[in-house]
């Protein structure tokens, strides 16, 4: 009888020290930070505001939008430590390749922007949910990279140039753990009101018109951490 208690005891204790050990890892794989790359694939949305002065009482100021959605895709390299056993900070540099076109008809005034890329730095902190599931906020600062075309209706040639503009980026995501190296995640990010200088109008000599640009995304990605 003492013999089939003390088996008995043994397997239970034997049976708790695993699930502990079980229970210690996947808390690791939660809390372990450390240097990290990946990739993601995103949808962008590139809009575009003109607030263009006609100078004329029968033809008042106009303000005009227009914005265009397309896939991009990108790289990201980042370093994740965390604060607490459940609380964490990241700092990230991206680079996306981009392809969003807008066409903004103001007033005969035909604006055409080609986003090529949008790169930058965010800075994140969040909160592990659970032992595989996180959530965290994102600010940081990015650049949009895009070329400007002007040009009227029957009125050729068409004027182009190009422009680096940086905004703040905010947003939101979550990542989910798959192992101890592995993670997926999805994230959120707007850049709201970035002021740039287009191009003179040929109509008017030397006019420069109010614009600004908002970007907005929305991204799928993998991480592999060292």
């Amino acid at each position: 009888m003492r013999y089939y208690i003390m088996v008995r005891l043994t397997k239970q204790v034997s049976a708790l020290a695993f699930a502990i050990s079980v229970a210690a890892s996947t808390s690791a794989i939660a809390s372990e930070g450390g240097f990290y790359v990946g990739g993601q694939l995103q949808s962008s949305t590139f809009g575009h505001t003109i607030q263009r002065d006609t100078g004329s009482a029968t033809n008042p100021s106009i303000t005009t939008f227009t914005e265009e959605s397309d896939a991009a895709f990108g790289i990201h390299a980042g370093y994740k430590h965390h604060l607490t056993s459940d609380v964490f900070v990241a700092t990230e540099v991206f680079y996306n390749a981009e392809g969003a076109e807008t066409r903004n008809i103001n007033n005969m005034l035909q604006t055409e922007l080609e986003l090529n890329s949008t790169y930058g730095i965010n800075f994140k902190a969040g909160v592990d949910v659970t032992d595989k599931f996180s959530v965290y906020g994102i600010a940081g600062a990015t650049v949009l990279d895009f070329d400007i075309h002007n040009s009227y209706p029957f009125a050729p040639p068409m004027r182009s140039g190009s422009a680096d503009e940086v905004g703040l980026s905010l947003g939101a995501g979550f990542e989910y753990q798959i192992d101890d190296r592995w993670s997926v995640r999805g994230e959120y990010i707007q850049v709201q009101d970035v002021d740039f200088s287009p191009l003179p109008e040929v109509a008017v000599p030397g006019k420069i018109n109010p614009n600004d640009v908002d970007y907005s995304t929305l991204s799928f990605g993998v991480s592999y951490r060292f």
